[in-house]
């Protein structure tokens, strides 16, 4: 249990996980499965979206932008302030860290896609 909370936050995605369930359940007597079909679907897609950028914003993209000499600087200035090659190179090599946030709403993302499916089948 203590290496599943490390990962993703297992309480929240196991709720959300059953109130989608419980939507999912509800829909059938009273004839709304298109809808909620199309709201778990949308739902779904905004937290695949939202995992999406919170693994981008964890992959450094905008590390170690060129800097242009400004006018009138003198070289000693211009070198204090030129960006470390070798840090920029450090970080931009890591590993693509994935947050527990965004494993969390990929987890509840596809489990919402995969019940307005589901729904929709029956």
């Amino acid at each position: 249990m203590e290496n599943l909370n490390k990962r993703y936050f297992f309480k929240l995605t196991s709720l959300a996980q059953l109130m989608g369930l419980l939507i999912a359940v509800i829909s059938y007597p009273l004839k709304w499965n298109l809808y909620l079909s199309n709201l778990l679907f949308l739902l779904g897609l905004a937290l695949i979206c939202t995992a999406v950028v919170d693994i981008l914003l964890g992959a450094h993209l905008m590390a170690g932008w060129f800097q242009r000499r400004k006018k009138g600087e003198t070289d000693q200035e211009y070198q204090q302030r030129k960006i470390d090659i070798k840090k920029v190179g450090e970080l931009k090599n890591r590993p693509v860290t994935i947050h527990r946030f965004g494993t969390s709403c990929l987890i509840v993302g596809l489990t919402y896609m995969f019940l307005a499916i589901i729904i929709t089948l029956n």
